[in-house]
């Protein structure tokens, strides 16, 4: 039975008002603006943030709604993105590299969505994410691995997909470079946070109840950083809502990108 929409309401404030549980309920909340990239290292280095466990778990139990949500046919924006952007290749069954690819939630996806799949591997540089893909994917392939030290040979794949990922990597420019190394055609930057009139900038927040840091570009800079690895900018999607302007003072909102080689 429905709680009275008055006491979910109460109970909501009461949530938001309290940081213990709004960091274990919400997914994302207690965002901080961080003074540069040093800060961001060490923040990143204090906490277990996407290697613990517990993270792995809570996020798996936040896309398992989503995940029933498309297999009914109503996918979320962010998945219909996902594939229109591999569609958008012209590639029937690629070799897809997925950099980021978590509990690999996004083999599901694709297997689900594109008529004729993929040639799917995941990548994630978090043990306990790999650990949970594997038990929950166990016919696709799953490595642990660096996204800024890929180990593939150039033009392993012909498609590099990162999902959801570059937001949560300090040397996003190494993992750009790495991205367009290792693709033989195309490379995708799935829901990446942008801002269109404002610098790059570094946060902290607290994401399934554990810190981390993410990045939310400016446009311009990652536009050059990609044209700098070789690759053009082809076709862009606009994604789901991520504001961030109460703590930056900045309108955002995620883009998926898709650059050719």
């Amino acid at each position: 039975m429905k709680l009275p929409r008055i006491i979910r309401k109460i109970g909501g404030r009461i949530i938001k008002a309290t940081p213990i549980l709004r960091r274990q309920i919400l997914f994302s909340t207690d965002y901080r603006v961080l003074a540069g990239v040093e800060e961001a290292r060490r923040a990143a280095a204090s906490s277990g943030g996407w290697l613990a466990a517990r993270t792995v778990a809570r996020q798996e139990r936040a896309y398992d709604s989503l995940i029933a949500a498309m297999k009914r046919g109503d996918p979320r924006r962010d998945f219909q993105v996902a594939a229109e952007a591999i569609t958008a290749t012209g590639i029937p069954h690629p070799r897809l590299l997925d950099v980021g690819c978590g509990s690999g939630y996004y083999s599901e996806v694709f297997s689900t969505l594109l008529r004729d799949g993929v040639d799917y591997t995941g990548v994630d540089y978090s043990d306990a994410m790999i650990e949970r893909a594997r038990a929950r994917y166990p016919s696709a392939s799953f490595e642990v691995a660096d996204a800024t030290r890929l180990p593939y040979p150039d033009g392993a794949f012909d498609i590099v997909f990162n999902g959801v990922s570059l937001m949560h990597i300090i040397d996003y420019q190494a993992a750009i470079r790495e991205a367009a190394r290792v693709a033989a055609r195309y490379c995708v930057f799935h829901s990446v946070p942008v801002f269109d009139d404002y610098r790059t900038t570094y946060l902290r927040k607290y994401a399934y109840g554990a810190p981390v840091v993410e990045v939310v570009f400016g446009r311009q800079e990652l536009i050059s950083l990609c044209q700098s690895a070789g690759l053009q900018l082809l076709q862009e999607w606009p994604g789901i809502a991520y504001d961030v302007s109460a703590v930056t003072g900045h309108r955002s909102g995620t883009v998926t990108y898709l650059f050719a080689l």
